[in-house]
């Protein structure tokens, strides 16, 4: 019971965290199905182990792993609101800025001149 009641307020937490970046709330949803894979998977685990009971707590340790795996990748979500930046190349010195003399003219892929 009490691992029901922490999957729904962790999946909701898990909503609100998307929502904040301009994101569905569908990816609360992410740690429902990272928690209760990471069971299943723990619990193959435990008892291809032959560890008895204990399968039950490798279930577990496997299923807050998942849960983990689910709050770092909602949390590294870019925010969806926040406008495009493209990252300028950097060099040696810093970075890379407008050329500061005018295009070769007899280059012909250069721009074409306005006045």
């Amino acid at each position: 019971m009490l691992e029901i009641l922490f999957l729904v307020r962790f999946c909701r937490h898990l909503s609100k965290l998307a929502r904040a970046k301009g994101r569905s709330g569908g990816w609360g949803g992410l740690g429902a199905g990272l928690w209760l894979g990471g069971e299943i998977m723990g619990f193959i685990v435990g008892t291809a182990a032959d560890a008895g009971a204990g399968a039950y707590l490798v279930a577990l340790l496997f299923a807050a792993m998942g849960a983990t795996a689910a709050y770092f990748i909602v949390k590294s979500l870019k925010d969806e609101r926040a406008p495009f930046e493209m990252p300028l190349p950097m060099t040696s010195t810093g970075p890379m800025t407008a050329p500061a003399a005018p295009p070769d003219l007899s280059n012909p892929y250069a721009p074409p001149r306005t006045s």
